[in-house]
């Protein structure tokens, strides 16, 4: 079983790098991380991240340093930012695999919790955008592994890789890394009656971590002293606490609602398996019962905080896929063909999508690849419907895969052809491009950020930020005026006499959304240009 699970992480690894270059980088976080690691790149300076020329230190540097590395080896473009998280999802699914392997002991569980993990929509989500999650959460189940593994093997070299996965996950996203790891373990001493043992390899291993996680954060608050009160305030306080001071703010009930439909089908079959069985998990197995309180926890404290983006719980998924491994071996054989039928409704869902993306006129799709994944989505579930189960719940299994993949095809054969319904600015940097015949030209941002135009465009482009929160930047770290020529706060008076200067030049080109006014008093804005374009969502002055 174990080799024909590597062998199907090998096919995974295929489909998922298939088209992964092929759609646009999504604004603004995808585009963001993505332009900080190009400029990392060309810069040299990987110490101090620079976004859009200025310093930017809302999150440790590690997500940078594997997207600088992608362009290292594939070239700055779309498949080289994203390539590392394909790699980060299949040690996911590695470890998924042998924690369960740790927890219970068999090889059908594992192989159960390693296909319901790569289920998850939110899990997809995550390794087809740019972001810090899908790493964090990768080095969060490898701490998890560690843990574990040195409690079953007992070698000193899994405590202190133990440590040094947690420093590398805080130098991902900060201390956000404690929450799930910490929680697990508390939760797992007390179920099983542990005691907390500290011993002289437990202190060396917490001085391994805190070695990790500090490093960067040292290096340069020695250059800007002031960053430290930054980090504990802004990114850690305010983010945790403040959230609107971000507009990541929402309501309690909120991952209540949506942690559920972005783990649809599976988080609904696990959680009505689980209570119908809570009692006996309780009484007959403490680990599935540790990883439902876990589940539980987690994402009762992540609803606690008031920052919540749907993948700040990404982390959850590998514990909830844990216990559906668990539940899955024992699904009667009257629940699975009720979950096969769901599993039947999910596929129609899908052909019909794409039956919409085919006839819709708003939206585009390659017409000859969608027919072929329709054809397919409906064969393989025919072929599945008819076909006699080698092992039991086997049919279940398959068409869990089949529709993961066809998932992945369809969002990728979507995005690809529709960059203004995933928020990408690629098809409008082309047109600007177009427009910059010799490339001297000012490309200029209105009121807005766009990481994009810089990427794309492979050079510097100024921001004229005018009250909106995406528009304004952090320059209190700055050494030197020079982002002063790529950078105007027209909130600032001498900004906006520069403002004045800059647009009375003849080679502008303007970009704004199509919904932002400009003000009467800020006329001088658009007063030079003669020609005016729609595209997209955007406008082009030129």
């Amino acid at each position: 079983m174990k080799f024909k699970f590597y062998l199907g992480l090998l096919f995974l690894f295929v489909i998922l790098n298939i088209g992964q270059g092929s759609w646009g980088l999504t604004e603004s976080s995808e585009a963001r991380y993505a332009e900080i690691g190009r400029e990392m790149v060309i810069s040299g300076d990987y110490l101090h991240p620079q976004l859009l020329g200025i310093s930017h230190y809302h999150k440790p540097p590690v997500t940078y340093y594997l997207t600088a590395l992608g362009y290292k080896i594939f070239g700055v473009n779309e498949f080289g930012a994203r390539f590392f998280l394909s790699v980060a999802l299949i040690i996911q699914l590695l470890l998924v695999f042998k924690i369960a392997l740790l927890l219970f002991k068999e090889e059908k569980i594992a192989l159960w919790s390693a296909v319901i993990y790569i289920s998850f929509p939110v899990v997809l989500i995550a390794t087809r955008n740019l972001t810090t999650d899908a790493y964090l959460t990768t080095f969060i189940i490898a701490a998890i592994f560690l843990w574990l593994k040195r409690k079953n093997n007992g070698s000193l070299i899994y405590l202190y890789g133990f440590y040094a996965a947690l420093g590398l996950a805080f130098l991902t996203k900060g201390p956000v890394v404690v929450l799930p790891v910490v929680t697990f373990i508390t939760v797992y001493k007390i179920v099983n009656k542990e005691r907390l043992r500290v011993t002289i390899h437990t202190v060396l291993g917490v001085i391994l971590m805190l070695a990790i996680s500090a490093s960067w954060f040292v290096a340069v608050v020695v250059d800007h002293p002031n960053l430290w009160d930054y980090f504990i305030t802004e990114q850690i306080v305010n983010r945790s606490l403040n959230a609107q001071s971000f507009h990541r703010d929402k309501p309690f009930w909120y991952y209540l609602l949506f942690a559920p439909l972005v783990g649809l089908p599976w988080f609904g079959f696990i959680i009505t398996d689980f209570i119908k069985n809570r009692k006996q998990i309780k009484n007959t197995n403490r680990q599935a019962f540790i990883l439902a309180i876990t589940v539980g926890v987690l994402l009762l404290v992540f609803s606690l905080f008031s920052s919540k983006l749907i993948l700040y719980i990404l982390p959850v998924y590998p514990f909830l896929a844990l216990l559906g491994g668990y539940l899955a071996v024992g699904i009667s054989q009257k629940r699975a063909t009720i979950y096969n039928k769901i599993y039947l409704g999910f596929y129609a869902l899908l052909v019909i999508a794409l039956l919409v993306l085919i006839f819709y006129e708003k939206l585009s799709i390659n017409i000859p690849l969608a027919a072929i994944l329709i054809l397919f989505l409906i064969g393989f579930s025919l072929f599945l419907y008819r076909k006699k189960e080698v092992f039991e719940n086997q049919k279940l299994m398959d068409l869990t895969l089949g529709f993961t993949v066809g998932l992945l095809c369809v969002y990728t054969l979507f995005s690809s052809a529709n960059a203004d319904a995933i928020n990408s600015v690629k098809d409008l940097m082309v047109r600007v491009d177009a427009l910059d015949e010799d490339s001297t030209a000012n490309i200029i941002v209105y009121d807005n950020r766009l990481p994009s135009a810089s990427f794309y465009l492979d050079k510097k482009i100024i921001t004229i930020a005018n009250g909106n929160y995406r528009a304004k930047r952090e320059t209190e770290f700055e050494q030197d005026t020079l982002y002063k020529n790529y950078y105007y706060d027209l909130q600032k008076p001498a900004d906006l006499d520069r403002a004045q200067i800059l647009m009375h030049a003849n080679n502008n080109i303007l970009i704004l959304r199509d919904k932002t006014k400009v003000p009467d008093s800020l006329d001088f804005i658009l007063n030079n240009f003669k020609n005016k374009e729609a595209n997209g969502k955007w406008l082009i002055y030129y």
